[in-house]
């Protein structure tokens, strides 16, 4: 049966839109992959598109990754079928995308030759004026995130005040010795040597997090447990590092708000997650005070 992983490239974080689809363009056209460019305006057909080609070839077996729009999560800003070395995606703002390799690698699709003018004359006051509102809309939202980044900001600091980091390192080295000392499987196969995404979003709709189809099948995951401050991120980052000096590839997930923050990471040559994230705790895990 066909595996299907979701997630997001972009974040409305308390930095203003956060984006990662560099990491797809670059991947598939430094690999020599197929990468197919979207371009069109706003509900012109390309999430549509991709969900359908998504769908498709799910049901043919292939595993797809699907990475969501955090202004709209039922949306699509692109897919991946790695079997097929195939991607699409939506060059479009506020992720333009333009090809590397015109023609070779990457192919633009224009949708905006189907655009019906004469229909979109007779709502032009409306369009407009739901445009300036939108714009109105992400200016509030973003305040409020980075509002939400000072205080952040402040509990991190009083709580690392109480922290004994030398423990903590303790901790981090009894971790390094069990993680890696596992066999590394696939050295050579993994598409991306170092991917950096979204598990979860702020949206219209609230936060939609999807991190429980990035676990399935993950054989191993540990928690980490604690207050703001106390040094998740700091701890996972460590992990990543050392995966880096072993030429391992991983997946970096970044916190939703503060994209600075590493919340979750997935080594793929061990089949091993440490996260902060919670909705990890209802997988099994070793878990990590």
């Amino acid at each position: 049966m066909a595996k299907i992983k979701r997630m997001f490239f972009g974040g409305n974080t308390a930095n203003g839109f956060y984006s990662f689809h560099d990491n797809i363009m670059n991947v598939m056209s430094l690999k020599g992959k197929k990468f197919f460019i979207l371009k069109g305006m706003p509900g012109g057909g390309k999430s549509s598109l991709m969900k359908k080609i998504g769908e498709y070839v799910t049901g043919k077996g292939y595993d797809v990754i699907f990475y969501h729009c955090p202004s709209d999560p039922e949306s699509l800003d692109s897919i991946l079928i790695n079997e097929l070395g195939i991607a699409i995606a939506d060059g479009t703002a506020p992720h333009v995308m333009d090809p590397i390799y015109p023609g070779l690698r990457e192919k633009i699709v224009d949708l905006s030759q189907f655009i019906d003018s004469q229909k979109l004359k007779e709502s032009e006051d409306i369009i407009i004026s739901a445009k300036e509102e939108n714009k109105r809309a992400y200016y509030r939202a973003f305040s409020y995130l980075r509002a939400a980044k000072n205080i952040y900001e402040l509990i991190a600091k009083s709580n690392s005040l109480g922290m004994d980091f030398n423990k903590l390192n303790i901790v981090y080295l009894d971790m390094k010795e069990d993680i890696f000392s596992q066999k590394p499987q696939n050295m050579d196969q993994e598409l991306f040597k170092e991917m950096h995404a979204f598990s979860a979003a702020n949206t219209p709709e609230g936060v939609v997090d999807y991190t429980d189809t990035l676990l399935d099948g993950v054989e191993r995951i540990y928690f980490i447990d604690g207050e703001i401050g106390t040094g998740k991120s700091t701890l996972i980052k460590k992990i990543a590092d050392e995966c880096k000096i072993r030429g391992y590839s991983i997946e970096v997930y970044h916190n939703s708000t503060f994209p600075e923050k590493i919340e979750t990471l997935i080594i793929k040559n061990l089949n091993t997650c440490i996260t902060s994230n919670n909705n990890a705790t209802r997988f099994p895990h070793s878990h990590v005070d």
